[in-house]
């Protein structure tokens, strides 16, 4: 009996021996595929301009002297210099594609880098969101639809696919130029709640009715105070615009901003501007803010409550243009409250991702 028992102690410690053998071995296999795979494995486009921005990150933090600034806004970051450098594999190993090559623009902005990715292949060019637009878009001279005009690419009319996700909220394309994409709420954010323009005591009035001019007003300060709230984390996607904050008559006629950008203001934030709001109308009887005709074909018109515009009138220092909730464009005193419906501008080579600009379907970027 006590051998048979030294017996089955032996072959329990033979099993555990050549258990642990075939286990030991079974987790090399593993590994091996893992590294088979990881070492022929081909990127999809978007996973290698992924790899690439990752890479000029790595390689900025130990070239720190490459980094742009305020003083040198831009760097470009060579595909060829990463390969070299040994950051980033040949593109030949991360692609099925053939003559791939590109390139990193890194921008500064607010205090803040932004990464652009650029990569050419046989079959695949880097897609930005203008481009986008622009190849699926006909340049409209008449009905609703895409405009071009002023330098800008510039929508109008109703029911347009100009939808696009940004920072969690719903927006709309203003206007778009090769730099710059103006974007404006696609409603009011009632959230914020109603907001004054500004109640500074007037003297011209003798109350506290306020002044129109947006560079002085509280309504400047409350963008600020929304800014560093509500867009902590995407800082480095909004460009300063120059918001056009003159004043202007409510018969003036003209429409090409040369009236409210007699005066300008820079700002990563702001309000929408009474010129863009009458351009959103293809009535043709919209041409100054006095016409009620503004509210006809115009996407811009559906509001569930008033909404303060940028810009006050010349008539006066204390009343400030609004549009109402039937989309008439109206004047209000600055000291009055109304909703606010953001404008921001985001760079137009931003990285498409998706959507085709509907309501069900946004236009969306790429964040890195």
């Amino acid at each position: 009996m006590k051998q048979i028992l030294e017996a089955i102690k032996t072959n329990k410690k033979k099993a555990l021996l050549f258990g642990g053998i075939g286990l030991l071995i079974l987790v090399l296999v593993i590994i091996g595929i893992i590294l088979l795979v990881s070492l022929f494995r081909r990127y999809d486009y978007h996973e290698i301009e992924n790899l690439m921005v990752r890479e000029t990150k790595n390689y900025l933090r130990q070239n720190q002297t490459l980094s742009p600034t305020e003083d040198n806004p831009t760097a470009t970051i060579e595909a060829s210099t990463l390969i070299s450098e040994k950051y980033l594999k040949d593109f030949s190993k991360l692609s099925r594609d053939s003559n791939c090559d590109g390139y990193v623009s890194v921008i500064y902005t607010n205090g803040y880098l932004r990464y652009e990715p650029n990569l050419t292949c046989a079959n695949y060019s880097t897609l930005s969101l203008a481009d986008q637009i622009i190849s699926q878009e006909e340049i409209k001279e008449e009905n609703a639809g895409l405009y071009s005009s002023n330098d800008y690419y510039t929508y109008r009319g109703e029911n347009i696919n100009n939808y696009v996700t940004f920072a969690g909220a719903l927006w709309r394309i203003v206007k778009f130029n090769e730099e710059e994409m103006m974007l404006v709420l696609n409603n009011v954010a009632s959230e914020y709640g109603q907001m004054i323009y500004d109640d500074r005591y007037n003297q011209t009035t003798n109350s506290n009715r306020g002044y129109n001019s947006f560079n002085v007003s509280r309504i400047e300060e409350t963008l600020d105070g929304i800014y560093n709230d509500y867009f902590a984390n995407y800082k480095n996607y909004l460009l300063v615009m120059n918001a056009c904050i003159d004043q202007r008559s409510e018969t003036d006629q003209i429409n090409t901003g040369s009236t409210e950008c007699r005066q300008t203001y820079e700002t990563p934030i702001s309000l929408l501007a009474t010129y863009d709001y009458i351009n959103a109308s293809i009535d043709p009887y919209c041409r100054a803010t006095s016409s009620g005709n503004c509210a006809n074909y115009n996407y811009l018109s559906e509001a569930d409550y008033s909404w303060w515009l940028l810009n006050g009138t010349d008539e006066n220092n204390y009343e400030v243009y609004v549009v109402n909730t039937r989309g008439n464009i109206t004047l209000s005193t600055a000291s009055a409250r109304n909703h606010l419906r953001v404008v921001i501008t985001i760079p137009s080579q931003s990285l498409y991702k998706s959507g085709n600009g509907s309501v069900s379907s946004p236009y969306e970027i790429y964040q890195f």
